[in-house]
């Protein structure tokens, strides 16, 4: 008896041992979880290892009270750290020694992002900040993952006919209201071209799974878009400032990681002074919507420095080019990147343009451009593009800016938070908004896009958002805002008006228009005129342009002492005035004009002449300047 207990304690312990081998081997096999709560998963990355200072900024960032406080806990990963560029707001003066770095952790749980601002010079945590509904570029390792995902599915392979290389899955940040990818969960979407469909797929990256699978029907054979796709590759002269002064402008520019051209510290001559007029305007992303209601948020640069995320990347070198006006004038230059997919021309890659404009005149112009070629059938089911641009302007200085409507009659002062869709009335000259410094009163008249800048535009139909500068809401370089593919004003800047005071402070304006493509198929069969963010071959294309004009209000702003509205009265005005000396209204001689009589009593005498000269040398935005 006590032979047979011991064999079958024996046999116990030797099936408890194999049972155990057997799990542990499971484990093993199988793929990581794909949730699990416990401490925030730093980066690691193989190809390109992070930079000692980088390790820091991670180290620093991941004991910060604050980051622990927003994680709470939850299933949390870094997924960035990357340089953080001036202009720096107040509060972050430390950064302008080049050692401070945005570290990007991705909330599971939250679906939110939290970004932490570290000083690594200092050895300490400047601010931390969360965004919910967002999420920054994804790490290589998870772009990876995604991949393994669709190519492994069966049912993925089963629709397509082949197992897709990993050269053939390119991917991009999806949208879909029939999935669970909305509102800031984690997705990742491919398409693929078939005999005579596309196949969508989605995966949801949260529970690494296929979320959604489907077909949709094309009018011809398009498998040779996927034959032999060239690859992505990333730049590698990122995030480089490079300085331009011309025509009395002075900017910075470079291309970010995900914000597309950055320009920055924008100047312009007044008056013999260089004065701010913009401290950064950048294009936060595109919304590609499909008339399905799906589609894809698009983000445009240089990426996270190792390939990670869905950037669409620059092609070749940021331009300066002149601009001239129909009867062949020099008016200006324009700062232009051209952002394009490997493969574009093909179905579902895309082309994008920005293009910052500069007049010689003093006016400036924010414009972007679409190319296609989008992901619908080519007939009537293609996308509408809808750029989010972030313009932090500095009439003047960063504060005590205003921002005024137009009503029909008058120009009214916002002094919250709002937003605004483009629609009559317009003033004669086409401006909608203005925004001013309200000390100077000098500012710029806001004129959107309605089919007159003679470029093929057809109208902007824009919504324009005004908020309140916060660093946390775009002065990063920023991932997916979390907002689309929707129609109405939820395009992601709604998010940041809160109704929070804005009059005479420093001000953002967002603007977010929206271009319908119209195809080639489509003018052929009488559904339009010209094609329209289309494409058709590398020679044949046909981009929408928009975006808004800014014009200065020179005359609304200038002193009636500054004659010649230099906005300097110098001694070319004390000569003006000194001129019509004894020019009596009414006189034979004609010399009198009312803009000299200063005080106003039919004659220029020496009590105006004296009254002008008090002023000499006084410039737009000091007391003086105005009588």
């Amino acid at each position: 008896m006590a032979d047979q207990k011991n064999r079958f304690r024996a046999a116990i312990a030797a099936g408890l041992v194999l049972a155990l081998m057997f799990v542990t081997f499971m484990l093993l096999a199988s793929p990581p979880a794909a949730a699990q709560n416990g401490p925030i998963q730093p980066l690691e990355q193989v190809e390109k290892p992070l930079t000692p200072q980088q390790q820091r900024a991670q180290q620093l960032a991941l004991a910060s009270a604050p980051v622990q406080r927003y994680v709470e806990g939850a299933r949390a990963e870094v997924f960035a750290i990357l340089p953080f560029r001036d202009p720096f707001a107040p509060g972050y003066e430390a950064c302008s020694d080049g050692a401070c770095y945005q570290v990007d952790i991705f909330d599971f749980d939250q679906a939110a992002t939290i970004t932490a601002i570290v000083d690594t010079a200092g050895d300490r945590v400047l601010d931390a900040w969360l965004a919910p509904g967002s999420h920054p570029l994804i790490p290589p390792a998870l772009y990876q993952r995604a991949v393994e995902i669709i190519q492994n599915d069966p049912d993925v392979q089963a629709a397509l006919g082949y197992r897709p290389t990993a050269e053939q899955t390119r991917l991009m940040d999806p949208s879909n209201a029939d999935t669970i990818c909305t509102g800031g969960r984690l997705c990742a979407g491919a398409t693929f071209m078939t005999d005579s469909g596309a196949v969508w797929v989605i995966v949801d990256l949260h529970e690494e799974r296929i979320e959604r699978l489907w077909w949709e029907e094309k009018p011809y054979d398009m498998r040779s878009n996927q034959i032999d796709p060239k690859p992505e590759v990333a730049p590698e002269d990122c995030n480089t400032t490079i300085h331009l002064a011309r025509d009395g402008w002075n900017l910075d520019y470079r291309t970010s990681g995900s914000d597309g051209l950055e320009i920055t510290n924008v100047t312009r001559n007044l008056g013999g002074v260089d004065r701010p007029v913009a401290t950064r305007m950048k294009l936060m992303e595109w919304h590609a919507r499909y008339p399905t209601g799906s589609g894809y948020v698009d983000y445009t640069g240089c990426g996270g420095g190792a390939g990670g995320g869905f950037p669409i990347y620059n092609f070749g070198n940021t331009q300066v080019r002149d601009l001239y006006d129909q009867a062949d004038e020099y008016i200006g230059f324009a700062v232009v990147q051209d952002f394009r997919m490997s493969n574009w021309t093909a179905d579902c890659n895309y082309r994008y343009e920005q293009h910052f404009e500069f007049y010689t005149d003093g006016r400036f112009r924010v414009k972007t451009a679409a190319y296609g070629r989008g992901c619908g059938n080519n007939q009537l089911s293609e996308a509408t593009y809808r750029p989010v641009v972030r313009m932090d302007l500095a009439v003047f200085e960063d504060a005590g800016n205003t921002f005024s409507t137009w009503d029909g009659s008058q120009w009214v002062i916002r002094n919250t938070e709002g937003w605004w869709l483009q629609g009559a009335p317009y003033t004669a000259e086409g401006y909608l908004y203005k925004i001013t410094h309200e000390n100077s009163g000098f500012g710029y008249y806001m004129e959107p896009g309605q089919g007159q800048f003679n470029d093929f535009g057809t109208g902007d139909n824009a919504y324009t958002y005004l908020t309140l500068h916060r660093a946390s809401e775009g002065d990063a370089d920023t991932g997916a805002l979390g907002t689309c593919c929707n129609t109405n004003y939820q395009q992601g800047p709604h998010n940041f008006v809160n109704d929070e005071n804005v009059r005479n402070k420093n001000l953002v304006l967002w603007y977010v228009p929206a271009s319908e493509t119209i195809t080639t198929w489509a003018v052929n069969n009488g559904f339009g005129r010209q094609q329209y963010c289309w494409t058709d071959s590398a020679s044949q294309y046909w981009p929408c342009y928009s975006g808004p004009m800014f014009t200065p209000n020179t005359a609304e702003a200038c002193s009636p002492l500054d004659f010649n509205c230099s906005f300097n009265i110098d001694s070319t005005d004390i000569t003006a005035l000194a001129t019509r000396w004894n020019c009596v209204d009414g006189d034979p001689s004609a010399c009198y004009a009312a803009q000299y009589d200063l005080d106003a009593d039919q004659d220029i005498d020496i009590r105006d002449v004296l009254m002008g000269a008090s002023h000499w040398g006084c410039v737009l935005g000091q007391s003086c300047y105005r009588p």
